[in-house]
């Protein structure tokens, strides 16, 4: 009776296999969060020069000589996968930086003081970030951050031009986001400059204090990242269901460890782009002419940026040198 019941499960299952189009559950792409190197191209495959000459990162090893490869900026597929990185990462930059800035207008409220903001922010992007790395999965891997990008890029599971194109559309799509959020609400742009992760006072912070915040707290999360969702040999204890989750939750711990702990510095950013839209929107621009605008912009907004993206530059390096040293597969 019981081999009965086995073999009919896996006559269903073999069933299904036969009639479902890889080509419909996912677009092959080693870097995919919670994917695990799952929804990758085998070498047994038929078509596997065929879509590994297009796009390296289909499989889960390749060169480094196929990753700096430029042609793959003339793939229309993989301008199509980065606008799907730009839309999702505008649409979380505006629905998260609606609860950000309105547990930032809690703060004095608590008698805790910022801990019970920070929590909310923490649980609030467990819960975001799973959603939208299981909408965009399927399509471009659900990165909408450069730092996870970058991370994946020096890891050699993403293309250089994949990595440039995704950052390019992330920041593009915090833009929109963020001035589309400040439309939205009507707030002025003094309103706008403490939004956590984002937020230093330079008379209480450091740039060496706030450099090694951002970097080990990156750190922290792609490590975390990269355990649940992009090591094969996670595929069957988790798998593409459990990954995206847990990968929500490092973000809350990570962001909830430095949020609120240092005077003056209201967290690590974890997402430079989000950094980057956010700073944009707070700008003023009543200077008398278009560039004297652009320089005060530059020069009022952005004066500890470059921070955001060095901490998170130093934390996917340090990864992929880790991942260098100890490689997931065996030559």
């Amino acid at each position: 009776m019981a081999a009965t019941i086995a073999d009919d499960i896996e006559l269903v299952q073999h069933h299904n296999h036969e009639h479902i189009d890889p080509a419909l559950i996912s677009r092959p792409f080693a870097g995919r969060i919670g994917g695990n190197q799952q929804f990758t191209v085998s070498p047994e495959n038929a078509e596997f020069d065929k879509i590994t000459a297009k796009a390296p990162d289909a499989a889960a090893n390749f060169s480094w000589k196929a990753s700096l490869d430029l042609r793959g900026f003339s793939d229309t597929e993989l301008w199509k996968q980065a606008t799907i990185e730009g839309v999702g990462t505008g649409l979380q930059i505006y629905l998260s930086s609606l609860y950000s800035l309105g547990l930032f207008a809690a703060l004095p409220e608590t008698s805790l003081g910022p801990i019970v903001p920070a929590a909310l922010g923490s649980v609030t992007n467990a819960v975001l970030l799973p959603l939208f790395i299981y909408a965009g999965g399927p399509v471009s891997g659900g990165h909408f951050n450069p730092l996870i990008t970058l991370s994946t890029f020096f890891a050699r599971l993403s293309t250089l031009p994949r990595t440039v194109l995704y950052v390019l559309f992330q920041c593009t799509g915090s833009l929109c986001g963020s001035f589309l959020m400040r439309a939205s609400l009507g707030r002025p742009p003094a309103e706008l400059i403490g939004i956590p992760g984002c937020y230093i006072n330079t008379a209480l912070v450091s740039p060496g204090q706030a450099y090694v915040f951002e970097t080990m707290a990156a750190f922290s999360l792609v490590f975390l990242a990269f355990g649940f969702g992009l090591d094969p040999r996670q595929r069957d204890v988790f798998g593409p269901a459990l990954s995206p989750i847990l990968v929500g939750l490092a973000l809350g711990l990570c962001s909830f460890a430095a949020g609120f702990v240092k005077e003056g510095f209201s967290g690590a950013s974890l997402n430079p782009a989000r950094c980057f839209g956010l700073m944009a929107a707070a700008g003023t621009f009543k200077q008398d002419s278009a560039r004297r605008a652009l320089i005060f912009w530059i020069l009022e907004r952005f004066d500890y940026h470059y921070i955001n993206w060095l901490g998170d530059l130093t934390a996917a390096m340090v990864n992929g040198l880790m991942y260098w040293c100890i490689p997931i597969y065996k030559d």
